[in-house]
């Protein structure tokens, strides 16, 4: 039996479509046809019940999901077993919020395609809150965000916890009260570079609001341009330490001192357990290695200019 078919019909019932499952397996809505008419076929009993909106599993369906789930992670293990990299192949859908995607995201790439010559990447960078509900959804096998998913069948790995830090740029920052530490009210009388408020740094900043009575915030998705306009002297922004080291090295940037401390942002890899994919864990097995050596770089501050 053909395991592509299996992971046609898989996905076809976790995604509810034949259009769905052939844009997640990068092939035509004819082809994932072809291949559930053919298990069909060879089983003898209707997998899926056709409706306007969609498809839904038939009893014999729901009865042939588990063990097709376990027939396509046995292959991919048995490849990894017979020490078979080259072997795994297809698509991988990964999703990253923008502070890794300008940190540490090439060098784990470039780790995982020399390892996996013949698997297929598809990237997709956007705030945690919708990473969170693809990789829930299916449409990603694995992340790398900011908070833990609570789903029992997600794998979570907390790599680190970045320094978060309130910059400006130098002729702003000249505009603030000349003491050795600021308040947030201080902050508070400039404007507000800010992660989308659906963001844990958008929290970070609400929780000092009160009393603000002259607060303006502007909200990105994302951290380049926030990066930019903190350079541009437009406000000061919350914003990962470690993925502005070279503004602050070269003068673009400099770090205000502000009480309370921000709290530092988390770094969470999660997976889906269900279906289990080797690839996802191989992945995020390397993104550990990766974020480590960034962050050990970063200390030293041997960063790449």
């Amino acid at each position: 039996m053909n395991v592509r078919f299996l992971e046609a019909f898989v996905w076809v019932a976790k995604l509810g479509s034949f259009k769905a499952a052939a844009e997640k397996l990068h092939t035509t809505q004819a082809g994932i046809s072809s291949r559930i008419a053919t298990l069909e076929e060879q089983f003898g009993v209707r997998l899926f019940e056709r409706e306007h909106r969609g498809v839904m599993l038939t009893w014999h369906g729901t009865e042939l999901m588990p063990h097709a789930e376990r027939m396509i992670e046995l292959q991919s293990r048995m490849l990894a077993a017979m020490g078979q990299p080259e072997a795994f192949s297809g698509m991988l859908r990964i999703g990253v919020i923008e502070t890794i995607a300008h940190t540490w995201l090439p060098a784990l790439l470039s780790r995982f395609a020399e390892r996996y010559p013949n698997a297929t990447l598809e990237l997709i960078s956007d705030i945690t809150p919708r990473l969170r509900d693809e990789l829930l959804r299916g449409t990603l096998d694995c992340a790398i965000l900011s908070e833990e998913i609570t789903p029992g069948f997600i794998d979570n790995r907390r790599l680190a916890n970045f320094a978060m830090g309130w910059a400006a740029s130098p002729a702003r920052a000249l505009s603030f009260p000349a003491r050795a530490q600021l308040s947030f009210a201080d902050i508070a009388q400039h404007p507000i570079i800010s992660f989308h408020r659906e963001s844990s740094v958008y929290r970070n900043i609400a929780q000092n609001t009160a009393g603000c009575s002259n607060l303006r915030v502007s909200y990105f998705s994302s951290l380049g341009a926030m990066v930019d306009m903190a350079r541009s002297g437009f406000g000061a922004a919350l914003l990962p330490v470690c993925a502005i080291q070279q503004d602050l090295q070269q003068g673009r940037l400099v770090l205000l001192d502000v009480a309370p401390t921000p709290a530092p942002l988390p770094v969470v890899a999660s997976f889906r357990m269900e279906p289990a994919s080797p690839m996802a864990e191989a992945l995020v097995a390397m993104a550990q290695s990766a974020c480590d050596d960034f962050v050990a770089a970063s200390r030293e501050g041997i960063l790449a200019p």
